[in-house]
């Protein structure tokens, strides 16, 4: 494996900054084209057609953005490595590219936020995504934001969120749908005819982009976008059978989320592949569903990567450029009986090893010309095997440093929840874990966390940076009460420590501190200040009887205990699913953060009653 893998620092001026662009730019450009060229280069028929133009250089941000991570500190092999992998300009693009349309950022203190004042926040649209049960994006799942230039120039036509429903579809209800016209609300608004505040001919709400009834069940993990975004892949699944679906959508087509399009005419398509049908190199056919492993597409081999429900990798080719066809797979070889669920597979370009985890331990294979190999000292046991549930959290993969982390409701011993960082810089790989409160058997999960601004720009290895991670009360039922924890690192190796800088901050939840869980974490650096966004409540079990809250925290310094947020949303029913970002300028609405709520709304707030919806948030409005 190799180490210390990133080229730059992430604490630059703005001109600095500005100057990077260009770079970012560039990279994705060629590593788009080569791209394409190799998925030509594999199939002769399809490098036959006409000449097709340029292609766009757009900025895909999906849930693996948050996964697969490149700080700074890398070695020259590292970083040559690194920058053969589209992730990395998407990470680099992630945070920098702000700098090219905010030359004249909005300015907050910086210090400790116990001194900010907790204002709401502004909720700028909820939309409905549909009363039929089941029509929300899951809790442990986000939606993806393609943005139409690189640069940072937003656009009102062209830059889109998609939605992934748990739904089944019909022809009064989508399984998938994307919105355009995102940069609206009803304090200001930059769509469709430029910045007004407060907004007269321009929308207070976000506009359909298109809207399908995709195959014939739900939409249950989280959607990767191509590079250019014509295309998206999600997972199909009916819990006995999973189903690789590729869409290629059209702008017009379904006119909203209860008047969906089906693809197949005026230019969309829908390819699907049912892999865990197929009986290929390394697995015999065995049906099977998923509900939790997303698919990982390297994009620079046109290839994809996902699990099951029985405990299986699979390896999938033409991905985006060709026909995605199933080449090979692994039966992991898993504790106990009946399903197991897998999380979504993360790959490691630099170090060509994908990491997985049935739910108790940590897999790493080596992918090959025609199977996969296991990496020596694997699996690494996490959890235990008599857990009700399980880790469903993805792994993520700091490739930089060689470090891997999960979140998991239980221990060795299921007694504490924990953040567990697995060291793959030492032969055989080490594990640290840090107690992040006690075990989570009421809601038997542990979602990812996220690392703010400071990990990023100095790298764990000089002891910089923080994790922040939601565990649980000490002394609370079943470990039922959401709690936040910050976790420090060491230096010279960068381990986790295994006391919490931080814990038990109980500003994430509403007041009495009722019972319930988070979504996936998301920190944000915006190039002034660094923000960390969390979703609580109880939905995950369709219920609304928790915190249903977004808080934000400023942690341009490490949050204390006594630390409050600087701003909340409330009236999020169920709490959220996972959040994405958009990282555009200081023009009204252009700053955001999207989510879908995960249970049907009572009607308070701007959510329609009995729907689950799409929200946006504005983050220039959360101070």
């Amino acid at each position: 494996m190799l180490t210390n893998r990133y080229p730059w620092s992430f604490r630059m001026s703005y001109s600095a900054l500005a100057c990077i662009i260009c770079v970012v730019a560039l990279g994705l450009a060629f590593l788009f084209s080569s791209a394409a060229l190799q998925a030509q280069a594999s199939n002769p028929a399809q490098s036959q057609q006409a000449p097709q133009k340029s292609p766009l250089v757009g900025l895909p941000i999906d849930w693996m953005s948050r996964h697969i991570l490149f700080t700074n500190g890398g070695s020259p092999e590292v970083e040559a490595a690194a920058a053969r992998d589209p992730h990395y300009w998407i990470n680099a693009a992630i945070r920098h590219l702000h700098a090219s349309a905010e030359s004249n950022p909005l300015p907050e203190t910086a210090g400790d936020d116990a001194k900010h004042r907790v204002a709401k926040m502004r909720r700028d649209w909820a939309v409905s995504l549909g009363t039929t049960s089941g029509a929300e994006v899951d809790f442990s799942e986000a939606p993806a934001k393609y943005s139409f230039n690189v640069n940072g120039t937003y656009s009102c036509a062209n830059d889109f969120v998609v939605y992934a429903l748990t739904v089944a579809p019909s022809s009064t209800q989508a399984n998938i749908v994307a919105y355009n016209n995102l940069y609206t609300g009803t304090a200001s608004s930059s769509c469709p005819n430029g910045p007004q505040t407060p907004p007269t001919t321009d929308y207070t709400a976000p506009t359909v982009m298109w809207a399908y009834q995709a195959g014939t069940t739900r939409a249950k993990v989280s959607p990767v976008l191509s590079l250019d975004g014509t295309q998206v892949a999600f997972i199909e699944d009916n819990t006995s059978s999973a189903t690789l679906n590729v869409l290629t959508w059209v702008s017009g087509q379904g006119t909203s989320v209860a008047g969906p399009a089906t693809p197949g005419t005026g230019g969309s398509s829908l390819v699907q592949l049912a892999y865990t049908n197929t009986t290929v190199s390394g697995c015999t056919a065995k049906p099977s569903g998923n509900t939790q492993s997303s698919p990982y597409v390297d994009y620079t081999n046109n290839v994809a990567y996902v699990g099951d429900n029985n405990g299986r990798l699979y390896r999938i080719t033409g991905i985006f450029h060709g026909t995605p066809t199933l080449q090979y797979c692994v039966a992991m070889p898993v504790q106990g009986t009946g399903e197991v669920f897998t999380t979504s597979p993360v790959y490691d370009q630099v170090a060509n090893e994908v990491f997985i985890s049935d739910g108790t331990s940590l897999f790493a294979y080596t992918p090959g010309a025609s199977s996969f190999t296991a990496v020596p000292n694997f699996p690494i046991q996490v959890e235990s095997a008599s857990a009700t549930f399980k880790i469903i959290s993805d792994p993520v993969v700091d490739t930089t440093n060689g470090f891997v982390y999960l979140f998991s409701e239980g221990d060795l011993s299921l007694t504490n929840a924990i953040v567990s960082q697995i060291n793959l810089n030492t032969s055989p790989p080490t594990q640290t874990t840090v107690a992040i409160g006690p075990s989570n058997t009421a809601y038997n999960f542990i979602l990812p966390g996220d690392f703010d601004n400071a990990y990023f720009a100095s790298g764990p290895k000089t002891g910089a940076g923080t994790l922040y991670a939601c565990g649980t009360e000490p002394g609370s039922s079943n470990g039922d009460v959401p709690s936040l924890y910050a976790l420090s690192f060491t230096s010279p190796n960068g381990i986790i420590n295994t006391t919490p800088a931080m814990s038990n901050n109980l500003g994430i939840n509403a007041s009495g501190n009722p019972a319930g869980a988070c979504a996936p974490l998301l920190d944000f650096y915006d190039g002034t200040n660094d923000y960390l966004f969390v979703g609580t409540g109880a939905g995950v079990y369709g219920n609304t009887s928790g915190s249903n809250l977004v808080t934000q925290w400023t942690v341009n310094t490490r949050l204390t205990s006594s630390s409050t947020p600087t701003a909340n949303a409330p009236n999020e029913f169920g709490g959220t699913s996972g959040f994405v970002v958009d990282n555009i300028g200081t023009a009204p609405q252009t700053a955001n953060i999207y989510f879908g709520t995960v249970a049907k709304s009572t009607g308070t707030g701007t959510c329609p009653s009995g729907a689950y919806c799409a929200v946006k948030l504005t983050r220039s409005g959360l101070q």
